[in-house]
């Protein structure tokens, strides 16, 4: 039998509803002082509420929002601000972003020697020169959008434009709690909605097919994406479906199991270098270059034979409600209905995409793309 190792996960409690209970699960940590990264659409409406929840608990809380890709330089400001008097426990409420910049915040807080003295940017995979310990402070992840799966994962990405996208990483920065409840996400405008469902839906996809895949990573995947087949086209129906936006919080939470335990493919090697290039959602370059790397990798399956990887595909596509034949069209018909932008509306010309193309990683890709074919799939995007 193949060796099966599995990442650590959090408590998972997904119900409509769950965040009332928020409080009195920090309540029974018995922390007296909480750190809240946060989204601020999501503040604005349910922010009064926690917080007067957490002071009924004689719970004392410091509060910052966190808006785009998370930077280093953001994470430096909030752990020097924070230093002199720091939490104990840190809530993330919001969407990846925020969820990545809150377990960079709580792993620098505790990082011996660091906090209010060294940037983030020392300890990030292939920019700084130092490993982190793994010392963090505890994370209770409360995801507002269903996408990247970062209240499951490991690792916090964060950016600098015109310069990098890259990880910190490390075992014990996988978060205490995820506590998704439907509620949070009914406001989210369609297109962060749609390329947040497109992000979870690609990893799923890309752990499915991983040359890193498991008996057990494929299970996971296939049932996310059986709930992502239902709940993605009801949600680009009706943005206010609960119950849709409850199965995608599963989905998503499932893509970041599978990325943790399977590994991605070439679209998150894309992404890196096209979100180091140009302040982009991640979801959205993921959702843009779906359909084109999959038309791909059927054709070279089947060129190949790869019986394997087409049983995979065609697994994947009665998952979600299609023929294999047809699931590169439906994805493409799924981005068309979302109405989101290409990669010309954020600036993109053709010569930089095809200089990207050349920095794109394969990652654990089940067919190795040539330049030229990853530059065609970025330009039909264009």
């Amino acid at each position: 039998m193949k060796t099966l190792k599995v990442a650590a996960l959090p408590r998972l409690l997904i119900e409509e509803g769950a965040f009332e209970k928020l409080p009195d699960l920090v309540a029974e940590s018995s922390v007296r002082r909480i750190g809240i990264v946060h989204g601020r659409a999501v503040w604005s409406r349910w922010g009064d509420r926690l917080c007067r929840e957490l002071s009924s608990r004689d719970i004392e809380f410091v509060e910052v929002p966190v808006s785009g890709e998370p930077s280093p330089r953001i994470v430096d400001d909030i752990v020097n601000t924070w230093s002199e008097n720091k939490p104990g426990l840190i809530i993330a409420l919001g969407g990846g972003s925020v969820i990545d910049a809150a377990k960079a915040v709580a792993a620098m807080l505790a990082e011996p020697g660091a906090a209010g003295k060294r940037s983030v940017k020392d300890f990030l995979e292939g920019v700084g020169s130092t490993i982190p310990s793994g010392a963090s402070l505890p994370v209770y992840a409360v995801p507002t959008t269903a996408g990247t799966g970062s209240e499951a994962t490991k690792n916090a990405v964060l950016s600098e434009i015109g310069g990098f996208k890259k990880s910190l990483r490390h075992d014990n920065f996988v978060p205490k709690l995820a506590l998704i409840d439907p509620l949070l996400a009914v406001d989210a405008p369609l297109g962060v909605s749609a390329a947040a469902g497109l992000d979870a839906i690609t990893q799923l996809m890309e752990a499915l097919m991983s040359t890193g895949a498991s008996s057990f990573t494929d299970a996971l995947a296939v049932s996310g994406l059986v709930a992502a087949g239902r709940a993605f086209p009801a949600l680009l129906q009706n943005p206010g479906n609960v119950s849709a936006r409850g199965k995608m919080g599963y989905a998503a939470y499932l893509s970041g199991v599978v990325l943790a335990n399977a590994g991605l493919g070439m679209i998150h090697g894309a992404a890196s270098p096209i979100g180091a290039a140009r302040e982009i959602p991640h979801g959205l370059v993921c959702g843009l270059l779906l359909p084109g790397t999959v038309r791909r990798i059927l054709m070279r399956a089947r060129a190949q034979e790869q019986r394997l990887l087409i049983r995979k595909l065609e697994k994947a596509a009665e998952a979600l409600n299609s023929e294999v034949d047809d699931l590169a069209e439906l994805l493409d018909g799924w981005l068309e209905d979302s109405g989101l932008p290409g990669f010309g509306e954020y600036g993109f010309t053709a010569d930089e995409l095809v200089e990207l193309a050349g920095a794109t990683g394969m990652k654990e890709s089940p067919v190795l793309f040539s330049e030229k074919e990853v530059a065609e799939i970025f330009l039909e995007r264009l």
